[in-house]
């Protein structure tokens, strides 16, 4: 067998060469060239990549879907809960587009560029971005990625700003149109809390009864660390009329559907949603206070529309809270301990900040809202007028419109 001394030998017209794995076997590897000088400069580039673990692994030969469902496994076990959805929503695409069945190693940049273009179609550069750092995840492991990593390109982001924030005029129009109709009671209370204490979306429908410290001096309500984005995000949040507003009325028709315990839920889950065949909740009927609403986007979408607010996003309502803020003089750093919009660094350093700041943020806040509690019929003391001979029977009267309304399945979290 003909040697040229580095290693290498041929068989047939292709030169060959051996090395150990890690398991201490030899194995016969082609360099699949013809020439000599090629043939040395492959050898070397294997082992190089080899010595650094930059080789593929076993999960290469792993079909997309195999792989994607080990690597969610894992990501259950270290992320927050809130961060799981859009994920599975990632997983669901790149199946559907790219082929459950397609083996990793046969994953070309080429398919990296039909995802961008597919997806792109329906949504933004940015989603269709976050999307592939799963697949990327996933070709990390299998020590794919650096094959590809030169020639990829993410979609450009457009630069823009925060975000819109609403004068008070709109967020008064936006608040009035909610109340026209029983079937967006949810998306009422949702969109008043937002708007007036800077809570997150996820943050709202993960309450418990338990985390409303109403009666306290001041209120608030105590987002739960597995209920928040991050370390930051764990707080106590000052209320103000507003924020009570919304909160007594969703307390009271948490009631009505059975929540009663300080482990319900102040938004119970509508099992009548859950119409998907493979879902184990499927088929059930009435509210379960054990588990929570995980969307109102159909009531919002439509609450939109009629608002005449289209491009409007429910995050925006925290970015108004935000912003009415400092345009009120209220110190960057008290807004940011409020929304939990800090590091944990950060949130260290702001300790020192009492809860009487944060009052005094909120109730700015509310002041410069009379349209809204004008809305709510709030009188002086930030009571709803006539409300409590009247509450629960609109509440009740709400739920029979909002169970009798025709709108699509909300329970899927987008």
């Amino acid at each position: 067998m003909p040697r040229d001394g580095d290693g290498l030998h041929l068989v047939g017209a292709i030169w060959h060469f051996r090395y150990r794995s890690p398991d201490g076997r030899w194995k016969e590897k082609s360099t699949g060239k013809r020439k000599i000088t090629e043939a040395k400069a492959e050898r070397t580039k294997f082992l190089r990549a080899f010595a650094d673990g930059l080789l593929p692994n076993d999960q290469a030969r792993w079909t997309l879907e195999q792989a994607l469902e080990e690597w969610f496994v894992c990501r259950k076990s270290t992320k927050q809960p809130t961060t799981l959805p859009p994920e599975r929503t990632s997983i669901r695409h790149l199946k559907a587009i790219l082929g459950a069945k397609r083996r990793l190693e046969s994953i070309t940049v080429m398919d990296i560029r039909r995802y961008q273009a597919e997806r792109r179609k329906t949504v933004g550069p940015k989603t269709v971005n976050n999307e592939l750092l799963v697949l990327i995840g996933v070709l990390k492991q299998a020590k794919l990625w650096k094959r590809l990593e030169e020639d990829y390109q993410p979609l450009p982001i457009p630069k823009q700003g925060p975000g819109k924030a609403l004068v008070p005029d709109e967020g008064r129009h936006l608040i009035a149109t909610a109340r026209q109709r029983p079937a967006w009671d949810v998306a009422l209370c949702a969109t008043l809390l937002a708007y007036s204490s800077g809570c997150r979306s996820w943050e709202i429908k993960s309450l418990k009864l338990k985390d409303l410290m109403m009666g306290s001096d001041p209120p608030v309500l105590r987002i739960q660390r597995q209920n928040t984005k991050t370390d930051a995000g764990a707080r106590d949040v000052a209320l103000n009329e507003l924020a009570l507003w919304a909160l007594k009325r969703l307390v009271k028709r948490a009631e009505l559907l059975g929540a009663t315990d300080p482990e319900h839920y102040l938004l119970p889950a509508n099992l009548s949603k859950h119409t998907n065949e493979k879902d184990p909740l499927h088929d059930r009927k009435g509210y379960d206070p054990t588990r929570h609403q995980t969307s109102w986007s159909t009531a919002w979408e439509n609450l939109k529309a009629a608002a005449g607010m289209k491009n409007f996003r429910f995050h925006d309502l925290r970015h108004t809270f935000i912003t009415q803020g400092i345009e009120d003089n209220v110190p960057v750093e008290v807004m940011m301990a409020q929304v939990g919009h800090v590091s944990a660094e950060m949130t260290r350093y702001y300790t020192h900040l009492s809860s009487g700041s944060k009052d005094n943020a909120v109730q700015k806040i509310a002041a410069r809202n009379q349209g809204v509690r004008s809305v709510l019929e709030m009188g002086g003391d930030g009571a709803a007028t006539g409300e409590q001979p009247e509450c629960s029977t609109e509440i009740a009267s709400d739920l029979q419109a909002e169970c009798a309304s025709p709108r699509k399945d909300d329970h899927d979290g987008n």
